[in-house]
């Protein structure tokens, strides 16, 4: 049984012919009584190949054809009442072509010379019908893809080779550009991607696969928070497809937000049908680039030779400033080239690729910059509307340059149609710029600007290897495993300090400068993938599977090195992490129009903080012994009425020592009189109390003194923190955890080609190596405090509708869903630096992706709006505002990291284009539009003057409206020509979700050409 719940299309058979290189396709068959029905067809007009598979399916009717023979060939279509067997004859005509009925009922199409020349393909041998049941053979893997966004009972997006191809854009993070709620945060300054899907980011939350390899590291951005970054290489992407929520989708690693799965180039990427070798080489040149002025390093140089040189405070340092380029559309400094060789033979495949990218740094836009421009009176404090007066429209954006060198290389072996054993490797040497966000001066830098750091460097290796068996006749057997490795190491400006920092700020110290901005990590990733899927009837199968991965971070960053021990730096992150899981799932058809889809994942995982251990083994008691924090002093006043209690012992000591007073001139009975004159009067009284944590080591509003007094506060703050003993450590544990998470899924055919659907799914999300070991900015309350893993709760409610059969189209579909997640024990950042588990985070939100494609015109519609993006706790909420009355803020509580996380609330992307001169030529729009991020401090917060915004202040955005367009001409058979303009407006804007306050590159022009031999 089929476990696809849906399909567009009915059973397909496949059966390929030995006589020539192209197979022949076949469509579907029905009853011979068929044959003879008068049916209504309303087939548009386009490719033969096309026509005919439409035919196929609506009319019922298995034909064989040869793909060569039809090649270019064009239709006008079949409009009107036929019976299957007139239709095809009709179709047929003026192509030169035939058909005839084979002995198994089955019609081939071919030349007429051929067709009679034997009926049974003399000198060949047909190969037995495979059933490839929903897939048909006009459908290549990106036309499965995007079939899929809406046959699957779960929402998705998808992008293939062409798109990312033609709107890849200046970074990684543009892959996902166009893709209905899902972002990259941190687009133009990280390197990688920071998937964020309908809200949901951060390391394990969207796994990033690439072939099945995993990668991914955060980095820590200062007073902006982190990012989690997986780096990858778009020029050697085919195809990414974005799961949306937790699933058990076959041997896809997914996390509680979803999964972001990437596949490679393939052999059908390189080979036309049919060739047995060939190539492609593909070379492109955009403008709106130039070569970024890096500086060199003054490493042991005296800072006081350097002119201009502050050491005091936060550096300024003259040596890293360049003058801005400006007028990007006259600079042309970015070029990249990929060349793929490829073979397929009978019993193997191979595949090799290069590709290589060079980018300067690039311009932003000139236009529509005034929410960046008006200025602020803080600009340490609130950098957005002062960022086109640092970075002046039109000019040049240091820090944004990229280099990519990327190697591919694949092998399969096949031992049948059904057997074979793939082999992978991958390696990509990026280096690019960036700068730590905290080390802008915003204050000086509208007169000097932003200086030019020295340039991040990335070596990403990955290797796998993957066996299929799915032999015919065997309910048993449909096996998948994969072994892979992933080898990262880096050397990035992510470390909290400068290019050039003296040894000593002190003016009689040691004056060399040094290099305390670099960070080393090096990460390795082994991993394993294991399912088999059993046929237990015709209407329920059952798949299992398993997961396994292991983790360790290093670096190469000696703690001990004098020249390492800064203020600013982060200490190296060393440390293990281990994650497996079993699921196993249920696909149920107990009926015609009902599919049931049930099952269940165990996870578990263990981190181990080799930092810690190494610190604790050396003795080093910054380390081996730490001071919990038991509670918080609270002050506070109120006023107080005085009675003659109050005042009674002051009248009863003057009385006592009236001949004392009276001795040295003073008069008693005034000074009596003066304590009777106060009493019924109203004082400021003060006092100090104790605010203790509960047993779960967080606040709560039960015992906060100044929520609690007796009396009525006129003033509350907070003052020194309450610590307990000094404990020592002993032992670093492993910090553990494990759980059990069902999903479950319905769906139900409607009459008319629509379907809806409804999901229940939950996850498990395990602390990260980055949560659970010693950070800069954030840490453990103490070494052995174990975080709950975040569980979430999504719904999702979908609708679907196919509509050829009303429109005159080669596809014709719409997909309505609602969405509703609920995370629990989400793990974030507090109010006090630490990790913890906040209570739960509720985002709810509706989307509507819709295609429409006739083969000449097209259009793609997708929107969202986003209406609840609420995070609960009452720890936090009564820590930053004791008064406040709910426990929930809108996107997230000031110093935590979901708050950058908050995606637009409307978002739209919609695609018209055309094709044109028998579909040689394709041209196309693309509109973007982000809904403009409104801040949520002033609305959380009772006194939002009193919330420090240097604790990751998430950047505001204006609203953004962006256009595209390309044009694609294919000159011949081998050799394409495409001119894409992105940001044609030359609108300056800021990424959303951006992290580093760098704009988005303005209005950029590509050329590319791509050839096949």
């Amino acid at each position: 049984m089929s476990s696809r719940p849906f399909s567009r299309l009915k059973p397909i058979v496949i059966s390929l012919s030995l006589a020539g290189i192209v197979p022949f396709y076949a469509l579907p068959v029905v009853a011979e009584t068929v044959l003879s029905e008068v049916q209504q067809f309303n087939i548009p007009a386009g490719n033969l190949d096309q026509v005919l598979n439409h035919f196929g399916l609506e009319a019922g009717l298995e034909l064989y054809l040869d793909g060569s023979l039809i090649q270019g060939q064009t239709s006008h279509g079949l409009n009107g009442q036929y019976s299957a067997l007139e239709g095809l004859r009709t179709l047929l005509q003026g192509t030169g072509l035939t058909a005839i009925q084979q002995a198994d009922g089955a019609y081939r199409i071919g030349s007429p010379d051929d067709i009679y020349q034997d009926n049974n393909l003399a000198g060949s041998v047909q190969l037995d019908a495979i059933d490839v049941t929903g897939k048909s053979f006009a459908f290549t893997r990106d036309e499965q893809g995007y079939n899929d966004v809406f046959d699957k009972n779960i929402s998705n997006t998808f992008a293939g080779k062409k798109e990312l191809e033609r709107f890849k854009g200046s970074s990684p993070a543009d892959m996902l550009s166009g893709m209905l709620n899902v972002y990259s945060s941190d687009a133009r300054n990280s390197g990688g991607l920071d998937p964020n899907i309908r809200g949901i980011q951060g390391p394990g939350r969207v796994p990033v696969t690439i072939d099945g390899t995993e990668q991914a590291i955060t980095i820590w951005r200062g007073y902006n928070g982190a990012n989690n970054r997986s780096y990858i290489d778009p020029n050697l992407i085919g195809s990414v497809q974005v799961l949306k929520g937790p699933n058990l989708e076959r041997d896809v690693h997914s996390g509680i937000g979803g999964a972001v799965v990437a596949s490679t180039l393939t052999v059908d990427d390189v080979l036309k049908p049919g060739e047995v070798f060939g190539g492609e080489l593909k070379v492109e040149g955009s403008n709106n680039a130039v070569t970024a002025d890096v500086p060199r390093l003054s490493t042991g140089t005296p800072y006081t030779d350097i002119p201009g040189f502050t050491a005091s405070g936060d550096i300024y340092d003259p040596t890293l400033l360049v003058e801005p380029h400006s007028g990007g559309q006259s600079y042309w400094d970015d070029y990249a080239y990929r060349l793929a060789i490829s073979t397929r033979q009978d019993f193997f495949d191979l595949m090799g690729a290069y590709a290589y990218r060079k980018k300067g740094n690039h311009f932003s836009g000139k236009h529509e910059d005034g929410f960046y421009s008006q200025g602020s009176e803080n600009i340490q404090e609130n950098l957005v509307p002062n960022l086109a007066n640092v970075y002046k429209p039109g000019d040049e954006l240091p820090n944004t340059s990229s280099e990519m060198e990327s190697w591919l290389a694949k092998a399969t072996v096949k031992f049948s149609d059904n057997h074979n054993l793939k082999f992978g490797y991958r390696e990509t040497d990026t280096t690019y710029g960036e700068i730590f966000p905290s080390r802008i001066l915003w204050d000086k830098a509208v007169d000097d600007g932003v200086p030019q750091w020295p340039l991040s460097t990335v070596d990403s290796k990955a290797y796998n290897v993957e066996y299929q068996f799915n032999p015919e006749n065997n309910q048993w057997v449909d096996l998948y495993a994969s072994v892979w490795r992933t080898d990262t190491v880096s050397n990035t400006y992510t470390a909290g300090g400068y290019p050039n920092e003296p040894y000593d700020r002190e003016t009689s110290g040691d004056h060399r400068l040094i290099n305390t901005g670099l960070r080393n990590a090096i990460e390795k990733r082994n991993g394993l993938t294991l399912s088999n899927t059993f046929s237990l009837s015709n209407n329920l199968d059952l798949t299992l599977g398993g997961r396994y991965q292991h983790e360790q971070l290093r670096s190469d960053d000696d703690y001990d090195d004098p020249n390492l021990q800064r203020f600013f730096r982060m200490v190296p992150k060393e440390g293990r992490r281990q994650e497996k899981d079993f699921n196993f799932n249920f696909a149920w058809k107990p009926t015609s129009v009902i599919n049931i889809d049930a099952g269940m994942r165990y996870s578990s995982f263990w981190t181990f903080d080799d930092f810690r251990k190494s610190r604790l083994d050396a003795g080093d008691t910054n380390f081996t012994r730490y001071t919990p924090i038991t509670g918080q002093t609270i002050h506070y006043d109120y006023d107080y009425t005085l009675t003659q209690d109050d005042v009674q012992p002051a009248i009863d000591n003057f009385e006592a020592n009236r001949a004392f007073y009276e001795m040295f001139g003073a008069d008693v009975d005034a000074l009596i009189q003066a304590e009777l004159d106060k009493v019924g009067s109203t004082t400021t009284m003060s006092e100090s109390a104790v605010w203790e944590k509960n047993s779960n080591g967080k606040y709560s509003r039960e015992n906060h003194p100044c929520l609690n007094a007796e009396v009525e506060i006129t003033a509350c703050h907070n003052g020194i923190r309450q610590t307990g003993d000094v404990q020592t450590v002993q032992k670093v544990k492993h910090l553990k955890g494990d759980g059990w998470a069902p999903i479950f899924s319905a769906a139900l055919d409607l009459p008319n080609d629509s379907r809806v659907y409804a999901r229940h799914s939950q996850a498990y999300r395990f602390p990260s190596l980055f949560e659970n070991t010693i950070s800069f900015s954030a840490s453990l309350p103490s070494p052995d405090f174990q975080l709950k893993p975040e569980h979430i709760y999504s719904y999702e409610l979908g609708y679907v509708q196919n509509l050829t059969r009303w429109v005159a189209a080669e596809y014709a579909d719409l997909k309505l869903s609602y969405f509703y997640n609920r995370t629990e024990n989400v793990i974030e950042r507090d109010p006090n630096m630490n990790f913890s588990n906040l209570e739960k985070q509720t985002i709810e939100g509706v989307e509507f992706q819709g295609r429409y494609d006739t083969g000449r015109f097209f259009t793609n519609l997708s929107l969202a709006y986003n209406f609840r993006n609420e995070v609960c706790d009452e720890h936090s909420a009564v820590m930053l505002d004791y008064l406040s009355t709910s426990d929930c803020v809108d996107d997230g509580f000031v110093g935590g990291y979901l708050v950058s996380m908050a995606m637009p609330e409307y978002t739209a992307s919609w695609t018209l284009g055309g094709r044109f001169l028998k579909r040689k030529l394709e041209v196309g729009s693309r509109v973007t539009y982000y809904y403009k991020h409104e801040d949520k401090f002033d609305s959380n917060y009772r006194d939002p003057s009193e919330i420090t915004y240097f604790a990751n202040t998430p950047l505001s955005w204006d609203t953004i409206l962006l256009f595209d367009a390309y044009a694609s001409y294919q000159l011949n058979d081998d050799l394409n020509i495409e001119l894409t303009g992105t940001n044609l407006t030359n609108e300056y804007y800021l990424d959303p979700m951006s992290r580093s306050a760098i704009p988005a590159p303005g209005r950029t022009v590509k050329l590319s050409l791509t050839a096949k031999f």
